[in-house]
């Protein structure tokens, strides 16, 4: 009997606690619509190393990423062919692609990729 109090003053503190959240998740902005306040985007500085299509579905594309260790490399799949937005590319890229999976490929994820900027660098003489 003595621990039925306990038990029942727990059990209101986790119903109230599991009401309370620190963010609502979308905010209707001035014109009602609802805004997600969250960056979808994944954005990745390197050099474009190696990139193959593959069955015509996906694009592999292999990068070294910007300040990392010598052997390092990471790989990237993105959905359909997107071998074109990397034409005329010679040196670092800004990548910016999805970072939520769109669709799989035998058990891979794939992601959209959105954009592919060439970083140029302007050299004093």
């Amino acid at each position: 009997m003595k621990y039925l109090g306990v038990l029942i003053l727990f059990l209101c503190f986790v119903v109230v606690m599991m009401r309370c959240s620190t963010t609502s998740g979308n905010r209707p902005n001035s014109l009602g619509v609802n805004e997600t306040y969250q960056n979808i985007y994944a954005y990745l500085l390197a050099l474009p190393v190696d990139g193959q299509v593959l069955e015509g579905k996906v694009t592999s594309i292999r990068f070294k990423p910007f300040g990392t260790p010598a052997l390092y490399d990471e790989d990237l799949l993105f959905c359909k062919d997107v071998m074109d937005m990397f034409d005329g590319k010679t040196g670092p890229v800004v990548v910016i692609y999805e970072k939520q999976a769109h669709s799989m490929y035998h058990g891979l994820a794939c992601h959209e990729l959105r954009n592919v900027f060439e970083v140029t660098i302007e050299r004093d003489n």
